[in-house]
């Protein structure tokens, strides 16, 4: 593996770094305070193409391989401290773009994806119920089928950008089927009849993500909003959480780059004792712990990506382990961020308390920690183990 970037790599990265730092960073304090989901700085994520970076050109998108952009989500989340913001971009890129790309007719994606990459559309992704979360072959969500239309009954929750969406891909059991054998997708539209938003969720952290439940009562949707193939629901589901898990991990691999910058600038300025605490081992191990995991999360992250881009296989496991070991350093790396800026970490104006209240999801959506090891376990001894 070729670790140098290509010239086109190296541009893009430095556009979005800037892009970021002169107009993502306004107000993030006061609207993680109250909530609420930047419409303005969806729309200039819009304006330089973050939305549809992996959406082919002849879609309106930039047409980047998994690497690249999984590069400039990286350097998106380097320079932006509204991680709520950068959440609800991945999960509208990984949950709604890549399955449309993927599995969506001609017709569907002349008609969504330049939206979706241009951010005129906002998307989420509506699988979770409250009694199907790590489990979605479980859920109670049912479809039923006429000569003319889907109708879909029931609830889903955790709904990421809901409250703010234009389109849902949402999933749905048919009857009398086979567990991992009878769901389907399904692209439902705002203002369908049948579709409700439900309750707004209020959150310990990515508080600017809007995230809320759905109802699905008597919803009505025409065959040609079918997603894939009837009762290729999982398959679709799985593609979008192959990308998910890969491409949130090289958004938390940003921040914690940010958070370190930080930290070694502080310890560099703060002085104890007569000197700089950064002097000191107790917290100079802090900082090297720090380094060496955004180090190890990238070689994960670059080989999966890589591999993925030669081979064009998927590969639950490696996205597994990407996964799993980039939200529990980052979860780590943000206490030690914390533990470093003593009282001064512990306020709510601090950037390191906001940081650390929004890494700790990161061990919980797009599949828990205990599910990834799951999954790992599961391929020990496979092929290429």
């Amino acid at each position: 593996m070729d670790f140098s970037l290509t010239k086109e790599q190296t541009e893009i990265c430095r556009l979005i770094r800037e892009a970021s730092r002169k107009g993502l960073n306004e107000s993030v304090f006061e609207d993680d305070e109250k909530s609420i989901f930047p419409m303005h700085k969806w729309r200039v994520c819009g304006d330089i193409g973050i939305h549809g970076l992996p959406v082919p050109g002849e879609y309106g998108g930039s047409g980047l391989d998994m690497l690249s952009t999984a590069l400039a989500i990286q350097n998106l989340s380097r320079t932006c401290k509204d991680e709520g913001l950068i959440f609800s971009i991945v999960a509208h890129i990984c949950t709604v773009a890549v399955p449309l790309m993927n599995h969506g007719t001609d017709d569907q994606k002349r008609k969504y994806l330049p939206k979706i990459a241009k951010g005129e559309y906002i998307g989420g992704n509506a699988i979770t119920e409250s009694s199907a979360g790590s489990d979605p072959t479980g859920m109670l969500t049912t479809v039923s089928k006429t000569d003319t239309a889907y109708t879909i009954e029931g609830a889903k929750i955790f709904v990421t950008n809901a409250p703010v969406s234009d389109l849902l891909i949402v999933y749905a059991r048919h009857p009398k089927g086979m567990k991992m054998l009878d769901i389907s997708a399904f692209i439902v539209e705002k203002g369908n009849p049948g579709l409700q938003i439900g309750q707004v969720f209020h959150k310990m952290g990515l508080r600017t993500s809007s995230m809320s439940e759905i109802v699905l009562s008597d919803c009505r949707v025409s065959p040609e909003a079918l997603l894939g193939r009837e009762r290729w629901g999982m398959t679709v589901f799985n593609v979008s959480m192959f990308w998910e898990r890969i491409i949130m991990s090289a958004y938390h691999i940003g921040a914690m780059a940010q958070q370190y910058e930080m930290a070694l600038a502080y310890a560099n300025s703060r002085k104890q004792f007569g000197q700089n605490i950064g002097q000191f081992s107790a917290v100079s191990d802090k900082l090297i712990d720090m380094k060496m995991r955004i180090e190890t999360s990238k070689l994960l992250l670059y080989k999966t990506c890589w591999t993925y881009d030669k081979t064009g296989d998927i590969n639950m496991a490696d996205a597994s382990m990407v996964k799993l070991y980039v939200s529990d350093v980052r979860v780590k790396s943000s206490l030690d961020a914390v533990q470093l800026f003593g009282a001064y970490g512990y306020m709510k104006e601090s950037d390191v308390e906001k940081q650390l209240r929004d890494s700790i999801a990161s061990k919980i959506y797009s599949g828990t920690s205990e599910i990834q090891k799951k999954i790992i376990a599961e391929n020990l001894g496979r092929k290429n183990d």
